[in-house]
């Protein structure tokens, strides 16, 4: 039989029009029960309309441009796409599991290494993939025509399954890799599938409780009831009530009156040590996002803060200094819909990588980026601050992520290459970033038009890194480029803000962005311009953006700069003779940080106030030893302001 498409189908079918019965895979909808007639019909318009914005009718299929033979291997192809996709989306739900698992039991190395297992499983799943198709369809790997055969069965296979979005994204990541040695640029597209669903779900992911004042407390009770832990709570009467009037206060910060119900969404967030139970609160057309943040310490699990509003969502919780959710759920999409309306600052991109979907986040902000430049009528232009030695950035200009391409070459002390930057960034978004660094998504052979760029920036990517940026006659393409959240260089907030108030929070947040990050066994190795490769986020935490200085804090030795006896002193010159110690590669001298650091002049008492300790030896000797006996730090994810009970007593509320 040929595999070709047919033009209608029997009544009845669930085969749309156009699709072709040889490779549709039928099953039942996730839609539940069509006993209305009106819901019927409307699904069947939607799903005809998803078909054909897919494969439009006025274009021949590409099945048939295809042989029988390359049909038949297209469609064993497409096999072994969707089976390795399934086995990923397993294992990316059996972490979800384990991380509850890890809290529940408060296992905090299981945690972690489960955190660090599921980041690998995407790649992981690539690679096999990949080295079965090399093997079966080695003559097939280098036609697009093939591709797009294979791209019409996927989709006539996954057209009525509730994550076909996330399948067709897996089928573009290898379609990436098929092309990426020859530079031929792959769109980061989903075809509309994720935005424009055409399944429904009708059991909602939330469940609501009564909030008025009278009953609140037993309604936050009966939530960490639901929430099903087999370690139990160490009070929840008064964690319930101390939540109960803490949500009451928050609520009449913004409204008048009392909220008269709470959504709360079923399925539970675990990070690192914490859990989170997010909802909203309600009052008619008025709304509160709420987050309950559950700690598991002795004797038992703890509602420990409580956060609330658009902004602590954006600045505290749903940010990309931290690792990524898990999320115990299958319905991600309504996950993901409930949650943008939380903190819609911050972009449907940014929600889908903190729920830990980082490919369809690189998808969406790809789609973003688009329509902005559409939009606006932006261009790339360099952005403004100190030219970076290892990266050439850019952005349009109101857009909040930027772009950073490797330079060829540095004028760097100690420069080692691409290579070396590559692998760091890749490192880095793939640890445990507590909250000091900001994560980094590669983009591989993005394709713009000449249009969309200034000249100056252009000039400066082929100047500076023509392995990353080729001309392809009217089109740029960046062979590799990645996308970071924008934020504000702390040396220009240095520069540009007279308010005391405001420069004493940020050097003390650099203060305790040096101590976080040497506890977690790190240290940048350039603190001469630690102020250039930091930010000041939204939430006042510093955060580092540039990683080329990044070590581990073991392989430094911390030393202060040796006294001359008086008599060497007598005889020698430094001016001349250069100094009179030697220092090593890896060697830090302490009690030099206080001229180069970065801090003003005129704040380096306040600093050193805050945060002497960091100028003697002791300090970092200290530091390393805790690193070298395995004891995990855990950075504080939220203000001391939003905690609720500490050391086993409730915490007042401070404005």
């Amino acid at each position: 039989m040929s595999a070709t498409t047919v033009d209608s189908v029997p009544e009845g079918s669930s085969v749309a029009p156009g699709m072709n019965p040889l490779f549709h895979s039928s099953g039942i909808s996730r839609a539940g029960s069509l006993s209305y007639p009106l819901l019927h019909l409307r699904m069947e318009n939607v799903r005809h309309s998803a078909w054909r914005r897919l494969f439009p009718p006025d274009q021949p299929s590409p099945l048939r441009k295809l042989s029988l033979e390359a049909q038949q291997n297209a469609l064993q192809a497409t096999r072994e796409i969707l089976g390795a996709h399934r086995k990923y989306l397993a294992e990316f739900r059996a972490c979800a599991d384990a991380a509850r698992e890890a809290f529940d039991q408060a296992d905090w190395k299981r945690s972690a290494q489960n955190s660090e297992h599921r980041v690998g499983l995407y790649r992981t799943a690539l690679t096999v993939l990949w080295a079965n198709l090399q093997r079966q369809f080695p003559n097939r790997l280098n036609e697009m025509d093939f591709w797009m055969g294979v791209r019409q069965i996927l989709l006539e296979r996954v057209f009525d399954d509730y994550d076909a979005d996330l399948a067709l994204t897996f089928f573009y990541s290898t379609l990436r890799i098929a092309f990426d040695a020859s530079d031929i640029p792959v769109e980061y597209a989903d075809d509309g599938l994720a935005e424009r669903d055409h399944l429904w779900r009708r059991d909602p992911v939330f469940s609501i409780y009564p909030a008025s004042p009278e009953v609140l407390s037993q309604s936050v009770r009966e939530i960490l009831e639901r929430c099903g832990f087999h370690s139990p709570f160490e009070d929840s009467e008064r964690d319930s009530a101390l939540a109960a009037e803490r949500l009451l206060g928050e609520w009449r910060r913004v409204y008048e009156g009392s909220p008269a119900d709470l959504q709360m969404l079923k399925p539970v967030f675990f990070r690192d040590q914490e859990a989170y139970l997010v909802g909203r609160l309600r009052s008619g057309a008025s709304e509160l996002p709420v987050v309950l943040a559950l700690r598991h310490e002795d004797p038992g699990i703890t509602i420990e803060a409580v956060l609330a509003g658009k902004e602590d969502m954006r600045t505290i919780l749903f940010v990309s200094t931290r690792s990524t959710f898990h999320v115990p759920t299958d319905e991600y999409r309504e996950v993901l819909r409930f949650v943008d309306d939380l903190a819609p600052e911050r972009g449907h991109p940014a929600m889908c990588a903190v729920i830990g979907f980082t490919h369809p986040a690189r998808v969406a902000l790809n789609q973003r980026l688009r329509r902005h430049l559409s939009e606006t009528g932006e261009r790339f232009a360099l952005t403004p601050g100190r030219v970076g030695t290892a990266m050439v950035v850019f952005s349009p200009p109101s857009f909040p992520y930027v772009f950073k391409v490797i330079r060829d070459t540095s004028t760097k002390v100690g420069w080692t290459g691409r290579e070396r930057i590559m692998d760091l960034y890749r490192w880095v978004h793939e640890t445990n970033r507590g909250r000091l660094m900001l994560d980094a998504w590669m983009y591989r052979n993005l394709h713009f038009p000449r249009s969309a760029f200034d000249e100056n920036v252009l000039a400066d990517l082929l100047l500076h890194a023509p392995s990353s940026v080729r001309v392809d006659g009217g089109l740029i393409v960046l062979k590799h480029v990645y996308a970071q959240r924008r934020v504000l260089p702390l040396n220009t907030l240095l520069d540009e803000t007279t308010d005391r108030t405001l420069l004493e929070r940020a050097i003390d947040a650099l203060g305790r962005f040096i101590k976080d990050l040497a506890r977690m066994g790190f240290f940048v190795g350039e603190h001469y311009g630690l102020t250039f490769n930091t930010g000041l986020t939204h939430a006042s935490n510093v955060v580092l953006f540039d990683f080329d200085d990044l070590d581990p804090l073991l392989k430094r030795k911390f030393r202060q700069t040796p006294e001359m006896d008086e008599k060497d002193e007598m005889l020698w010159n430094s001016e001349i003779d250069g100094s009179w110690f030697s220092v090593g590669e890896n060697d830090v001298l302490v009690d030099e940080w206080e001229r180069y650091l970065g801090v003003p002049v005129e704040l380096r008492d306040y600093f050193r106030r805050k945060h002497g300790e960091l100028f003697t030896v002791d300090y970092w000797l200290q530091a390393q030893q805790r690193v070298s006996s395995g004891e995990l730090h855990y950075v504080q994810p939220y203000p001391r302001a939003r905690r609720l009970v500490r050391n086993g007593a409730p915490v007042q509320a401070q404005p």
